[in-house]
């Protein structure tokens, strides 16, 4: 790249979510289209929760014994 990066903002994620759910739902595709448009969007969306749950979980103790109790004395 020539380092003429452009990053979308959170205004145009939101654009483009409403208008493909407008394609989605409203749009003169047939059914077979719309169908596969609106299965994609869900697919994304279960990926996008699954990652962020895998994530959570990942920065939770292992093990009762990776938790120290209050009375431990830990250095």
């Amino acid at each position: 790249m020539d380092g003429d990066v452009s990053l979308a903002s959170k205004a145009d994620l939101g654009f483009d979510v409403v208008r493909f759910l407008y394609v989605g739902f409203l749009s003169s595709l047939p059914p077979w289209a719309r169908y596969t448009v609106l299965a994609l969007f869900g697919l994304t969306v279960v990926y996008g929760f699954v990652t962020w749950l895998l994530k959570r979980s990942a920065d939770a103790p292992a093990s009762a014994a990776d938790v120290h109790e209050d009375e431990a004395r830990v250095r």
